[in-house]
């Protein structure tokens, strides 16, 4: 049976591209990239701290329709504007060999104050992600979806695992990206709060403390964003393929609808300790869609294909409401052929190299025996002198 006044929720999507020449490697360009960029996009491409990361947003979109030719317009721009001088775009949750000592840092004051913040833990920040924002006017219910919709954050993580490599190494992980990110403070499974006012008191006394500046240090998993009537999904690998931004997108806003419809109906969903959700984190970071994560209704391990058949059942009666049938359904794609980490594995497991053409018979996965020019000596220092590439079939 299809629900009635789903809520029409709007999307934005942020996604987090790495710039690499025509072997793959990473090449600090955003400097001169946002000058050509803006002319045609304004504000939705924005620096990072790394020279070789460029941020694409979408603007507010009304259904996943409009959100797919927001992101096919981001991209290819993005892509035409690069390949004259011989660069593309990549999207993964990590370079599979480029060091994050090599890299050119973008010279801003707030990545300065950053540095000085947490050093060596933002220095290595050398991963890439997927943002969803889904917009809930009401704050009371931003803060119990946000409750309730923690359950799914292992789930959305499974489906978008792309980042199986680190530092030119196989790490055995489908998500190493979230190794990296867990170091910062503030981050993971957000708490239960029982009102928004908790939630504004609770970032009110790490302002006071002098802790953060504003709600945006508050980088969880999931969070109400500190400006916007939105609530703001950060678990997700960058996404290397536009069906599945688009999937991850739609999956996103369908459970926050559903959530939305049950309350509405004075059901809700059962909420479970970060710990237990975080449990789970942890089975989709090791295998994404191979993993089995924990039913904790049955208290019982579940393949993680069939949660995803769960998942598309649960959200059904809304996903017609929305228009976003087409772009979930890619989900059933995902289960059968693998997440961007499958086929980054798959790759290597075939060529023994993470490049396009081996330039030497060492495999480029064995750790490097020489210390190149290290670019975070000071920021915005030295020059890159890295040279592997990785291939273009992932």
């Amino acid at each position: 049976m299809r629900a009635t006044n789903v809520p029409r929720l709007t999307i934005g999507i942020e996604e987090e591209f790495q710039i690499v020449d025509a072997e793959g490697q990473l090449k600090s360009h955003s400097e001169t990239l946002l000058a050509a960029a803006r002319p045609r996009l304004g504000e939705q491409i924005k620096p990072e701290m790394m020279q070789s990361v460029i941020e694409a947003g979408t603007k507010i979109c009304a259904d996943i329709s409009e959100a797919r030719a927001e992101i096919s317009t981001l991209r290819g721009t993005l892509a035409a504007l690069l390949a004259p001088v011989g660069l593309r775009i990549a999207s993964a949750g990590t370079h599979p060999f480029s060091h994050w000592q090599d890299q050119q840092v973008t010279e801003a004051e707030r990545y300065k104050i950053l540095e000085d913040e947490l050093q060596d833990v933002i220095r290595e920040l050398l991963i890439f992600g997927l943002h969803v924002h889904v917009g809930i006017p009401d704050r009371e219910n931003r803060v119990e979806v946000m409750n309730e919709a923690r359950y799914f954050l292992p789930h959305l993580l499974a489906i978008s695992t792309s980042s199986p490599f680190w530092l030119a190494r196989n790490t055995g992980l489908k998500s190493y990206r979230q190794v990296i990110w867990g170091r910062f403070p503030r981050t993971g499974t957000p708490p239960e709060f029982s009102s928004y006012d908790e939630y504004d008191n609770f970032v009110e006394l790490l302002v006071k403390t002098g802790s953060i500046d504003n709600g945006r240090k508050i980088w969880w998993d999931l969070r109400p964003h500190a400006f916007f009537p939105t609530i703001e999904f950060r678990v997700c690998d960058a996404a290397t393929r536009i069906e599945e931004t688009l999937c991850l997108a739609a999956l996103i806003q369908a459970i926050c609808a559903k959530l939305l419809v049950l309350r509405d109906r004075n059901q809700g969903f059962r909420r479970y300790l970060p710990s237990l959700i975080q449990e789970n984190k942890w089975r989709a970071m090791r295998g994404g869609m191979d993993a089995k994560l924990i039913d904790f209704g049955k208290q019982t391990e579940v393949p993680m294909r069939d949660l995803s058949v769960e998942l598309l059942e649960f959200i059904d009666d809304v996903v017609d409401a929305l228009g976003s049938r087409k772009e979930v359904e890619y989900l059933e794609t995902i289960a059968r052929d693998g997440t961007s980490a499958d086929r980054q594995i798959r790759v290597w497991k075939e060529t023994g190299h993470l490049r396009r053409s081996p330039r030497r018979s060492r495999p480029s996965f064995e750790p490097r025996s020489t210390s190149p020019t290290r670019r975070w000596a000071g920021p915005g220092c030295g020059t890159s002198t890295t040279t592997k590439a990785f291939g273009s079939r992932f």
